[in-house]
């Protein structure tokens, strides 16, 4: 994985990420309630990872084998916690680290660290390690690919140009995302169903680097302003009345992702969907509602495509 390449580690040796999942690095509190306690008595050995702005971002080291219990690397960052600026729990593992005798530094990007991070928690999903007594089996291929979907959904995509960083909220399994790659794009891609996203990965329909459970109505805590030039969403829903304000959310946390003139390109089942989140778009995006209905009248029916003024 990258995260033993940027710690110069054999791929075989054990690496630990102190949180349960990735959301769980922007409050990091399991990290603090160790790191409270390693500054006070530090181990040898302790190292630190410094971005390009000369910024110590994680920390680790080597815990030796203890009984039945491996040797391992565990390690804590405050990188997501520092998005977009940081929070009281990114300047306290930056107090601590600053209070540290460091054995040594491995250099890294931000961009490099998080794609580390995001391959990590991917990995470990699909390894069963964050789902306890996961009883979910590897659903059949025909359940993230549908040709025809797929073919219909190249057609719609093709229509427009759609530039630069792509982030693609509600990935589900990938069904969506795979058209996206057979034709060049190379989104980021989140969606809250951690099940879902494991058959995504399970199938390498979604990348593990590229891949978060997150939820979307909380983009702006995980991505800087205005840092994607594309945002798409495949078949959201199923959108109601009584939970339009999730979703409405999730429209104006993406608006805030967007960077100005960039396109947000999004479909559903029904019109009544499409009128939700259009009335939740007015006034931040210009688009239009386009009907995309055929004959099966299930999949990406209603289209809206619109640019941020």
């Amino acid at each position: 994985m990258l995260i033993h390449d940027i710690l110069e580690l054999g791929k075989d040796e054990n690496i630990y990420l102190v949180e349960e999942s990735y959301s769980s690095l922007k409050n990091i509190p399991l990290s603090l309630h160790y790191l409270e306690g390693i500054h006070v008595n530090p181990p040898d050995g302790i190292a630190g990872v410094e971005d390009e702005n000369g910024d110590i971002i994680a920390l680790s080291f080597f815990n030796q084998e203890e009984g039945d219990i491996p040797g391992f690397r565990p390690v804590f960052t405050n990188l997501v916690s520092s998005i977009p600026g940081p929070n009281n729990s990114s300047l306290r593992f930056s107090e601590i680290t600053g209070k540290l005798s460091l054995a040594g530094i491995y250099k890294t990007t931000r961009d490099e660290f998080n794609t580390a991070l995001m391959e990590y928690y991917s990995r470990a999903l699909v390894d069963r390690q964050l789902c306890e007594n996961c009883i979910t089996g590897n659903e059949p291929y025909g359940m993230v690919y549908f040709e025809s979907r797929n073919l219909r959904l190249k057609e719609l995509v093709g229509r427009f140009d759609l530039p630069g960083k792509m982030l693609e909220i509600c990935c589900g399994n990938g069904m969506s995302t795979l058209p996206l790659h057979d034709m060049g794009y190379n989104p980021v891609t989140i969606d809250i169903d951690k099940c879902q996203v494991c058959q995504g990965l399970e199938h390498h329909v979604l990348k593990p680097e590229r891949t978060v459970v997150m939820d979307a109505t909380r983009l702006s805590q995980f991505f800087p302003p205005v840092s994607f030039d594309t945002i798409t969403g495949f078949m959201l829903g199923t959108i109601y009345g009584f939970n339009k304000r999730i979703w409405e959310k999730m429209m104006h946390e993406s608006v805030k992702l967007l960077k100005p003139d960039g396109i947000i390109l999004l479909t559903v089942n029904r019109k009544e969907e499409m009128d939700i989140l259009d009335d939740a778009l007015a006034g931040q995006v210009h688009g239009e509602i386009i009907d995309n209905t055929d004959d099966m009248g299930i999949y990406d029916q209603w289209v809206y495509a619109g640019y941020k003024s």
